[in-house]
């Protein structure tokens, strides 16, 4: 019983960390852009400077190491999806997706699903079940 309850636990964390991912990828996004655009001003500022290759070297390593970190989340954000939509049930499907991909509350599955709250719960613990990570 207890190994349920923490095989249960890991997949709840696991689908929980979409929506960290997700913000992760965001905030890299936002990182990657801004020193792109660092770079290239900080370049044409530059003139003949003995360092400027070193920095040069540097910032790519740098956006080099942020793109290999976007791809890393993207791909768990992929497969997290991906093993959701390959449930067999399409209401426990719908379940795990709303309340972990597209991030709603349970009582806002609730209204959208036409479900008591209790029964939202209910599909989602079968949800977690059936779920394979």
């Amino acid at each position: 019983m207890n190994g349920e309850i923490e095989k249960k636990e890991q997949k709840k964390a696991f689908l929980q960390s979409y929506q960290t991912l997700n913000v992760s990828i965001k905030t890299l996004g936002d990182l990657l852009n801004c020193l792109k655009e660092e770079h290239s001003q900080c370049l044409s500022a530059m003139c003949e400077n003995s360092d400027t290759d070193q920095i040069h070297k540097q910032m790519s390593d740098i956006v080099s190491c942020i793109k290999n970190q976007l791809g890393e989340k993207n791909e768990i954000c992929k497969i997290i999806v991906k093993n959701v939509s390959q449930m067999n049930s399409e209401i426990e499907k719908n379940i795990l997706l709303l309340k972990y991909i597209s991030g709603y509350t349970w009582e806002e599955i609730s209204e959208m699903t036409n479900y008591s709250l209790r029964q939202v719960y209910n599909i989602h613990n079968h949800a977690l079940k059936h779920f394979s990570m």
